[in-house]
């Protein structure tokens, strides 16, 4: 779904008649908590050599969303961060309330033709998700059921706050396209001389 997002982003950004160059100034704060995340969300594939990794398993998800959510509050400033927390707080719930896993319907990874990630779920070996079919609470109105089917290639389930985490990734990327570097560095020349020019 970032891919997408990605793209839709830069494009938008662009038309907008934004600078890809103003990206190589992006500051993010806090940055390195980013990859923790990305770093937590890979570690089931490595869980089997590493006996404790094996026993965080059922948590690493909920986790590496709670350390995403508190970088996106540390850059609330910055455009579409909104968004971006309201997706991780609506993913973040859902899980917390189906036992530290995200409800999915297995109709829809049938539709998406990701059959062997209905049978990972079903054999336990994928711990992150478990069926929607089997969610009785409201939370299943914010579980992934969303299709994107084939013969897109890019095939997804996708949840409500999935489509939160599109919007502001688009949003954050179009904004830092079309902000002003040279109207952001007078307004700190401003500042370091006191407010007189």
């Amino acid at each position: 779904m970032f891919i997408e997002g990605t793209i839709i982003g830069l494009v938008i950004g662009k038309i907008r008649k934004g600078k890809f160059s103003n990206l190589g100034y992006l500051s993010i704060r806090a940055w390195p908590l980013i990859i923790l995340a990305f770093l937590l969300q890979m570690s089931p594939a490595f869980s089997e050599k590493l006996p404790l990794l094996n026993k965080l398993d059922p948590y690493v998800f909920l986790i590496s969303l709670i350390v995403l959510v508190l970088v996106v509050i540390i850059n609330i400033r910055k455009k579409g961060t909104w968004a971006l927390l309201i997706g991780l707080i609506l993913n973040l719930v859902v899980i917390l309330l189906n036992q530290n896993k995200m409800p999915i319907s297995f109709d829809g990874l049938n539709l998406a033709g990701m059959q062997p990630m209905v049978e990972g779920i079903k054999s336990g070996d994928i711990v992150n998700f478990i069926s929607l079919e089997g969610v009785t609470n409201w939370t299943k109105y914010f579980s992934k059921y969303i299709v994107i089917p084939e013969p897109y290639p890019l095939s997804k389930v996708l949840s409500i706050g999935d489509v939160f985490l599109i919007l502001g990734l688009i949003l954050f990327l179009q904004g830092e396209m079309i902000q002003s570097r040279y109207n952001s560095r007078n307004r700190m020349i401003k500042f370091g001389y006191n407010g007189k020019i």
